[in-house]
C-alpha cells in the first residue's frame, strides 16, 4: 500500500488526521515478516507480517459495541513496558507471559530484552516450545478417519496473521495434493473480519451445521454465507473458497447475491 497520502507534512506528528514518519514505519514493521535466525519445530524460519493496512487497529473512534474489544486485541491504549501493563497491545501481553513463564521461567524477566528474531541463549528453548504451538501438516490419520477441516480467517486479523493461515493451507496442498486437500479441507478468508471481533465486518456463520452436513451426510459446503453483526448488522457476504474473494457485481451492497467469488 502507498502510505504517502496518509503522511503528515514533512513527516511530523501534527495531529490525528495524518501519520508521522515514525507511525508509518511502525505500520510497515507490523506488515513485514519476522525472520528467525533459528528454525521452529515445524522447520519454518519466519512468521509473516499482518495485513495492517486497512485493518481496524482500535485507534479510531467508532460507534460500535465491539470497538473496546478491537482496541484491546490490537494496539491497546499504552505502550509495552516491564512490568507489562494490561492495557498494552494484547500480543505484547501474551508474548510477555509466554517468555516469562514458558521460555525463561523467570516471572521477573524483562521480555522486551529478547530479540524475537535472534533470541540468543533462548533460541533452542523457543524452538522446542514451538512444537506445542505450531500446527503440523501431517493430518493423515485425521483424514483417513473421515475428518473434515473448516478454516476461517479474517483478512484484518492483527493478532494472528492471515498470511500464516494461507501458508499453512498451501503446505497442506503440497503434502496431500490439491485434489485430495479439497476432499477434506475448506479455507475461507473474510474481508474486513478481525480477530474474534471487528467493527468493520463482524462475521457470523453456522459452521457447525456445515461441518455436520459434510461429515455425517457427505455434503461438502457449497454457497456458504456469512452475516455481519456490527459494521452493518444483517448484511451478508458469500464465503469464498481460498484463494477466491467476493467481488461486487451490482445490486444491493448488503446482500451476498450481489457478489461473486472470483480469483
Amino acid at each position: 500500500m502507498n502510505s504517502a497520502p496518509l503522511r503528515c507534512q514533512n513527516g511530523a506528528d501534527t495531529g490525528d488526521n495524518c501519520l508521522s514518519d515514525a507511525q508509518i514505519e511502525v505500520l510497515k514493521t507490523i506488515n513485514t515478516s519476522t525472520n528467525f535466525r533459528f528454525r521452529l519445530a515445524s522447520g519454518e524460519t519466519q512468521y509473516p507480517g499482518y495485513n495492517v493496512w486497512g485493518a481496524d487497529l482500535g485507534i479510531t473512534t467508532r460507534n460500535s459495541p465491539v470497538e473496546p474489544v478491537v482496541t484491546f486485541l490490537a494496539l491497546g491504549t499504552s505502550q509495552p513496558a516491564n512490568p507489562m501493563p494490561s492495557t498494552a497491545p494484547y500480543i505484547s501481553v501474551l508474548t510477555d507471559q509466554w517468555i516469562k513463564y514458558s521460555v525463561t521461567r523467570e516471572p521477573s524477566f524483562d521480555s522486551l530484552s529478547i530479540d524475537p528474531e535472534q533470541p540468543g541463549v533462548w533460541a533452542n528453548r523457543t524452538s522446542g516450545l514451538s512444537s506445542q504451538l505450531d500446527a503440523g501438516t501431517d493430518v493423515s490419520a485425521f483424514r483417513e478417519r473421515g475428518g473434515k477441516l473448516l478454516l476461517v480467517h479474517g483478512s484484518a486479523d492483527v493478532l494472528v496473521s492471515t498470511r500464516a493461515t494461507e501458508q499453512y493451507y498451501r503446505r497442506l496442498q503440497e503434502r496431500f495434493g490439491f485434489r485430495h486437500v479439497d476432499s477434506f479441507v475448506r479455507f475461507y478468508e473474510i474481508p474486513g473480519m478481525g480477530h474474534a471481533a471487528s467493527s468493520t465486518f463482524n462475521a457470523t456463520w453456522d459452521s457447525l451445521s456445515a461441518l455436520e452436513q459434510w461429515v455425517e451426510r457427505g455434503k461438502a459446503p457449497v454457497g456458504q454465507v456469512t452475516t455481519d453483526t456490527a459494521g452493518v448488522p444483517g448484511r451478508t457476504r458469500p464465503l469464498c473458497d481460498y484463494p477466491k474473494w467476493p467481488r461486487y457485481e451490482g445490486g444491493d451492497v448488503n446482500q451476498a447475491d450481489s457478489f461473486q467469488c472470483v480469483e
